[in-house]
């Protein structure tokens, strides 16, 4: 701009010396044609240059750029290193560019970018395969339009996309994706897409092994219990040695008895087998139930206060709620000392209806509370083993309160004692 602004003033003040030096020799008439002769001529170079860049803007090149003079030799010196510049960087985005499409189709996953009225941008091969999209009729149209799945549709609109779906592809072939987005740029997405049907069946394998396993040993560990009871009232009151032994042959059968029972109920629960979950339960009743059975259990005497409110009932699987309150009951009062407290409380706490299980006990130390919901995860083993727990009961609880669409919270302080909550959804409400 420097450049031309001076170039500009130079011109005009040479053109006023010409001016008055021809009006002088001559005439103001002939200065003013001399002038005007020296105008025309620029204007005509200028509409050549301007003529020859148009030209070569139609067809842009770094070898036919021409070669102008004055400032027009800076104009094309200028869009030369631009166009150089703009080269180079195409070069390196088409590098880019083909390095990722080459990972995205190397991915095991289907790919599929969206933009923000989730229309198609680019998918990879496996999503075309996996959700038979087609990439030349498919691109720049909304994904739900062409794969027409209705928790598909809900799960976009939502737009929370914290959690990933499962969709049944095809229920003959038992053909099942898990989607999730992900959110990247300016309200773009990228819809990922996993074939997660064979992980299904291998769990669904594993699930009917162990209960079918479970039902195998609980015949002949019946039978072994029976002649263990029958032998113990044939031996005499001096043959105490045999009996003791006796006992503690019993004492493991049962041990082993509850675990298998543990076993199938974790299986049943896991692979939905109870799949009404819709039985009105009177929880007043069914706590009522529980305490005349701990009663018998309760060698202890601990001290055990009840807080119920009779009126509040909810929807669910009574074999399932009653073992997952049974379970945190009997584990309050395994793990408390004699003289201990539980408290058992069941309301309404901001609208959801929560069960509450609070002991005196000994506390679980934080970096046991996100693990001891595992299978046969024992924070103390002997004295779990002592207690004759399987190490099942909390994973059933868990997994109990999840297919109630509910939550496990647990809270613990070492030396005061624990509360596990079931927080249940407004839903169940009756």
């Amino acid at each position: 701009m420097q450049d031309i602004r001076w170039s500009t003033f130079w011109f005009f003040i040479l053109e006023i010396l010409l001016f008055l030096i021809i009006s002088n020799m001559y005439s103001i008439k002939d200065g003013l044609i001399v002038c005007l002769l020296s105008l025309s001529c620029l204007l005509l170079l200028h509409t050549f240059w301007i003529y020859k860049l148009s030209k070569w803007l139609n067809n842009p090149s770094l070898s036919n750029l021409p070669h102008g003079t004055g400032i027009w030799q800076h104009i094309f010196t200028k869009h030369y290193q631009i166009l150089k510049e703009n080269k180079k960087s195409k070069k390196n985005l088409v590098s880019t560019l083909d390095q990722f499409t080459r990972a995205a189709e190397a991915l095991m996953d289907g790919v599929v970018a969206l933009n923000e009225n989730n229309e198609i941008i680019w998918s990879n091969r496996k999503s075309q395969v996996m959700l038979n999209l087609n990439p030349k009729k498919d691109t720049g149209h909304p994904i739900n339009y062409i794969f027409r799945n209705t928790d598909l549709i809900k799960y976009l609109d939502k737009g929370d996309y914290e959690e990933s779906i499962k969709i049944d592809l095809d229920t003959q072939s038992n053909k099942i994706i898990e989607i999730k987005v992900v959110f990247f740029g300016d309200e773009q997405k990228v819809l990922i897409a996993k074939d997660i049907s064979q992980a299904i069946k291998i769990e669904s394998d594993r699930k009917e092994f162990i209960s079918n396993v479970s039902h195998e040993l609980k015949t002949p560990l019946t039978v072994i219990s029976g002649f263990i009871e029958t032998l113990g009232g044939m031996f005499k009151a001096n043959e105490k040695n045999h009996k003791n032994i006796l006992k503690m042959m019993g004492a493991q059968a049962y041990r082993m008895s509850k675990l298998i029972d543990d076993l199938l109920l974790l299986s049943n629960v896991e692979s939905s087998i109870f799949q009404n979950r819709s039985e009105k339960l009177l929880i007043n009743t069914m706590i009522n139930k529980i305490k005349k059975d701990i009663s018998v259990l309760d060698a202890k005497n601990h001290k055990i206060k009840y807080q119920i409110n009779n009126d509040l009932k909810i929807y669910g699987s009574k074999k399932e709620i009653e073992s997952a309150f049974t379970n945190l009951i009997t584990n309050a009062i395994r793990y408390t000392d004699k003289n201990g407290s539980v408290t058992i409380s069941w309301g309404l706490i901001n609208g959801l209806p929560i069960f509450e299980v609070r002991d005196t006990g000994n506390g679980i130390e934080q970096k046991h509370i996100n693990r001891i919901t595992e299978r046969f995860y024992r924070v103390d083993l002997d004295r779990s083993r002592d207690s004759g727990g399987t190490g099942l009961g909390l994973s059933i609880v868990k997994n109990i309160i999840k297919q109630h669409d509910g939550e496990l919270k647990i809270s613990s302080e070492v030396g005061k004692g624990s509360s596990f909550k079931l927080i249940f959804s407004k839903e169940s409400i009756i």
